[in-house]
């Protein structure tokens, strides 16, 4: 029988081991529930290759129990850069739950900023001087680091070194082209070939930002300050109806490019390259990549090689610098787990996977002076070299409202449904007076 005595004794010992326990979780909580529970649910936002799965898996896997990536793909296979811009804007301002780390086109940053975390207290000075200076200028706004690095992309001109061997002065005309030819030469070589059975340049020219690096291309970097100095914007200069003039000489006097290119990103551009041949094709580092896979597929060779862009007389070099950039959202839960994941990315060791099985340009300097890498790819000594010589789209706030009506436009004009001049004169227009009814 139970005694009024024996009862207190038993519910003090309840009292004592429940007091006992809680002290345990409060001191060490993380044991005390599964690791589902605990773990945190990291939404990342981007086009996630085969390369970025690779690398997110083995995040996973370090972090097993403590963060957990959810990828959420928007592949460049069916989105044009305007279009994941768009779609990403629309997430971002809906102040979406489900978008932690996302990654932007490196001029897209003044837009994005108002939408992305603060990043200067994550990383140190010495973190930062890792990085490629190129890759880091586009990553502040209003003196705040916004952004960080993940990969950078330049402008290169790729070329089939077969179809030139008909020609007698073969060897010459490859040394000229790998040292970097001007615009007229690579008009002299297209009517030496008299190419017919493949094109003779591919280059995109749909309504997207892939037709405004390819024209900012034809243009000196002073060029780009003219047009853009100042609030206004001056697309009747020479030099910007020299350059698009160029552009569809190339479509309508030449017939070097197939007019199909109007519809066509980058991605149909190299499709084209690989199933029809062709002699050049303005295009970014990654397409190796695609070019060692269709020879292997199709048991051929496609002897594709790179080669600077080309210029006027008188001019440099003027590759326009591509890539993207990490950033945070700044209604998201887990910065600090975000962090964790862009770090990751940007460790030396998986910048290097992404080269080697991405054809992404590394953003860290580093790598491009690993002893193995150049061993194994020496084409990165190139690379490099053509990231010094680049320039960069206007940073400007506005720039991509800017670029949506000059890409219109242009298209139209590349497609002969409006002259050079009035292609121009519209868009100058239509920028300047904030136009949103294009036509």
């Amino acid at each position: 029988m139970d005694t009024p005595y024996s009862k207190r004794v038993v519910w003090l010992s309840a009292f004592l081991i429940a007091n006992l326990i809680l002290f345990i979780y409060l001191l060490h909580p993380i044991h005390w529930f599964s690791n589902a529970d605990q773990e945190v649910k990291l939404f990342y936002v981007d086009n996630i290759s085969d390369t970025h799965r690779l690398l997110i898996d083995k995040f996973n896997k370090e972090y097993q129990g403590r963060i957990r990536v959810v990828a959420v793909n928007l592949p460049f296979e069916k989105f044009t850069t305007n279009e994941r811009k768009e779609m990403l804007a629309r997430s971002l301002r809906s102040k979406s739950e489900r978008i932690d780390v996302f990654t932007i086109d490196l001029i897209w940053t003044p837009r994005f900023a108002k939408w992305a975390a603060s990043l200067d207290r994550f990383y140190n000075v010495a973190e930062l001087k890792q990085f490629i200076p190129q890759s880091l200028q586009t990553c502040y706004h209003e003196h705040r680091l916004v952004a960080v690095p993940f990969y950078l992309d330049v402008g290169l001109l790729y070329y089939q070194s077969s179809v030139f061997r008909q020609l007698p002065d073969y060897r010459k005309l490859i040394q000229a082209i790998d040292h970097g030819i001007t615009w007229d030469e690579i008009i002299a070589i297209g009517k030496r070939l008299h190419p017919k059975d493949y094109p003779f340049y591919l280059f995109p020219a749909d309504n997207f930002e892939g037709l405004m690096c390819v024209f900012y291309e034809t243009l000196s970097s002073d060029d780009i300050k003219a047009m853009f100095r100042g609030d206004s914007v001056r697309l009747t200069i020479p030099a910007a109806k020299r350059g698009l003039q160029l552009l569809y000489d190339f479509i309508h006097r030449y017939h070097f490019t197939p007019p199909q290119v109007c519809d066509f990103d980058e991605i149909a551009c190299y499709n084209m390259m690989l199933e029809k041949g062709g002699a050049f094709l303005r295009g970014w580092p990654g397409f190796w990549l695609r070019v060692d896979s269709y020879n292997e597929e199709h048991k051929i060779k496609r002897d594709i090689r790179i080669a600077p862009i080309p210029h006027f007389p008188g001019q440099k070099n003027t590759a326009i610098y591509g890539g993207w950039n990490f950033m945070i959202a700044n209604k998201s839960k887990h910065q600090r787990e975000a962090v964790k994941l862009i770090k990751f990315f940007q460790r030396p060791e998986n910048q290097k996977i992404l080269f080697t099985q991405g054809g992404y340009l590394p953003a860290l300097d580093q790598v491009y002076r690993d002893s193995l890498l150049l061993q194994t790819h020496p084409e990165i000594i190139v690379l490099r070299k053509l990231l010094e010589t680049g320039q960069f789209r206007p940073m400007r706030e506005d720039y991509t409202r800017i670029s949506d009506v000059m890409s219109f436009y242009f298209r139209k004009a590349l497609k002969g449904e409006i002259s050079v001049d009035e292609a121009l004169k519209k868009a100058e227009k239509a920028i300047n007076s904030q136009s949103i009814n294009l036509k």
